[in-house]
């Protein structure tokens, strides 16, 4: 625990980009070198860049690399463009959309050569931007991806007979590792409790519907820009089991790596293991990491010692 008086390194700034020819006040953190390599880090759907604080704070990789993380439009602190008449239609994030922002803000920001990371439909997004910006990025890193989530674009994650901010943050309880400690997945349930009515649900739309690569796994130019599917253990939305059948869907480039005693918000939830994690990750893509990438991380592989120690797991005999 930090001492009284400690002043984080983290910086808060807001950069004008415009977007579909709507400018947009985009709010974003970060920290690390000016010269470091950038990270790009995306938040799940319905929260903000709060989700990345302890990246932001990790010393060891800030001193290398230039972490930024922003919020979205609508979600945060990016409140909805002024320009616009936003109040009178359904907040809905489409594919094109996404990419569209993510790709504007890497060039409002003058990132070079950058690494995209993000997680759930934040992960899901990398096979997008590889197929259509494969360019822009040094390598991206899909956090709990897949290529076909289902089923979550639902009227009563919106509804005025619910207490939308109660139910979407409950909603991401069970997603997350039983041994991922509970201040974190508390803090992520709180996180959950900050977003705009109708935001949760409009990025499910992307999510859950406009999202669906079963069939074009092979236009993903993971061969041209180095793709990480990288999935926890405890995720059942986007399972290492479907990320290994979306790396193989898509072939060269892409490689698939389970997360083992960690869930949905890998980021959030468990920010010690995770950070560990994507050490030997970026490691990989830097060519610094001696041998090949395991297909599985465990705690032990990066010196973790669960406390309280993981439950056991039942899994299918096949």
């Amino acid at each position: 625990m930090a001492e009284s008086g400690t002043i984080e390194p983290i910086t808060g700034k807001y950069v004008h980009v415009e977007i579909g020819g709507v400018d947009h006040r985009i709010y974003f953190e970060e920290n690390g070198p000016e010269d470091g390599t950038p990270i790009l880090c995306q938040h799940t759907a319905g929260n903000n860049c709060q989700e990345w604080r302890h990246l932001l704070t990790d010393e060891e990789i800030t001193d290398e690399y230039r972490i930024i993380a922003h919020d979205l439009p609508y979600h945060g602190k990016s409140v909805p463009p002024t320009s616009q008449s936003w109040w009178e239609e359904d907040y809905k994030m489409t594919g094109k959309q996404f990419t569209e922002t993510l790709v504007a803000l890497a060039d409002a920001l003058e990132l070079e050569d950058p690494i995209y990371m993000g997680s759930s439909m934040g992960g899901n997004i990398t096979l997008e931007l590889a197929d259509w910006y494969p360019d822009r990025f040094q390598a991206l890193i899909g956090l709990e991806c897949g290529a076909h989530s289902p089923g979550f674009y639902i009227d009563w994650l919106d509804h005025p007979h619910i207490n939308t901010t109660e139910v979407n943050a409950y909603s991401c309880w069970g997603l997350m590792a039983p041994q991922s400690p509970e201040e974190t997945r508390r803090e992520t349930m709180y996180l959950y409790e900050q977003g705009a009515t109708g935001v949760f649900k409009g990025d499910l739309y992307y999510y859950s519907v406009d999202h669906d690569y079963r069939d074009k796994l092979d236009q993903v130019k993971a061969d041209e820009c180095p793709l990480y599917i990288v999935n926890g253990e405890y995720d059942y939305l986007t399972t290492p089991e479907d990320g290994r059948e979306t790396a193989e869907g898509i072939g060269d480039g892409a490689v698939a790596v389970e997360m083992a005693q960690i869930g949905h918000f890998p980021m959030s939830e468990h920010p010690e293991l995770f950070n560990a994690y994507l050490k030997e990750i970026l490691g990989d893509i830097t060519g610094d990491r001696e041998g090949d990438l395991p297909s599985v991380l465990t705690p032990d592989d990066v010196g973790i010692e669960l406390q309280p120690p993981a439950p056991a797991r039942e899994k299918s005999a096949e």
